[in-house]
């Protein structure tokens, strides 16, 4: 909700501020996805604020702060010959001046060599987050994935294995 009750997406007419302050959430979910894509960790975790928990285990992943994320998340990507991060349909709900909550639905094509070929895992979830205003940059401060699906050829459940692989045992993913 916004700050006078109304669901965003509802047809209520938000004033200049509020629509500044949503299109930098927004924004928070591109510069997500393309931090992801790029393996550019230090940006991503910039994102967040520094308690901020961040929650992976639906995808086979981890729950941490960002810099525990941060220092998984390049041997956990090391699978991948490629991501494709494509974030959109945002809800935001302003619970008051500087903090709201949300979820944004993600979808990320995967690039694999299974067996020497290349094969594609396309990977479906929705985020939910809740966000803080400090100063003049919003940033996360949660953010809870739920994978909806993983979906790609005969190495889709494997991803999912070496995920959590190198989430609870720290072995490096057999793909590349």
């Amino acid at each position: 909700m916004d700050d006078a009750g109304n669901l965003p997406g509802d047809g209520c007419v938000l004033d200049p501020d509020r629509l500044a302050d949503r299109a930098a959430i927004q924004d928070l979910a591109t510069a997500y996805a393309h931090a992801v894509d790029d393996g550019d960790w230090a940006r991503w975790q910039a994102l967040f604020l520094p308690d901020a928990l961040i929650d992976y285990t639906s995808a086979g992943g981890i729950a941490g702060t960002p810099a525990v994320v941060a220092s998984w998340m390049p041997g956990a990507m090391s699978m991948f010959t490629f991501s494709l991060h494509t974030t959109s349909t945002h809800d935001i709900f302003f619970s008051g001046p500087d903090s709201a909550t949300g979820r944004v639905h993600v979808f990320n094509r995967n690039g694999v060599l299974w067996d020497g070929r290349p094969e594609i895992v396309d990977v479906g979830a929705v985020y939910h987050d809740s966000y803080e205003r400090r100063g003049d940059h919003w940033k996360i401060a949660t953010r809870m994935e739920h994978t909806t699906y993983v979906v790609g050829g005969a190495c889709a459940d494997l991803i999912r294995e070496a995920a959590r692989a190198t989430a609870t045992e720290g072995r490096t993913p057999p793909f590349g």
